[in-house]
């Protein structure tokens, strides 16, 4: 292939028009293999949340969610289930001067 320097006017637009037609092509490939990897990952979501809704046991599902029994008295809606790490809101207090994690708890 020639140097670009060396090449007329016309010979650099034909190359122009060679590379421009490339990179469409290229991006339509591109676009469309993703697009079958989107519509495969869709199709995978679907079978899951089907598996979800149909997984039970004696009753009960499994994403059950708790009822609150600690929460935060600064903002009402951060709430913690007493199960799993202690959240944010609820390490900071307790260092920061409150004494028992019964103070957080939520009334009955």
């Amino acid at each position: 292939m020639k140097q670009l320097s060396s090449m007329n006017f016309d010979e650099l637009l034909s190359l122009k028009g060679k590379v421009e037609a490339a990179i469409s092509s290229r991006v339509r490939q591109e676009r469309k293999r993703l697009t079958e990897s989107l519509q495969r990952l869709e199709a995978l979501e679907v079978g899951s949340a089907r598996k979800l809704r149909r997984a039970k046991t004696n009753g009960h599902s499994k994403l059950r969610a708790l009822a609150p029994k600690f929460r935060n008295p600064a903002n009402p809606s951060e709430t913690w289930a007493g199960r799993g790490n202690r959240p944010r809101w609820l390490v900071t207090a307790l260092k920061g001067g409150k004494k028992k994690l019964g103070e957080f708890a939520v009334s009955k």
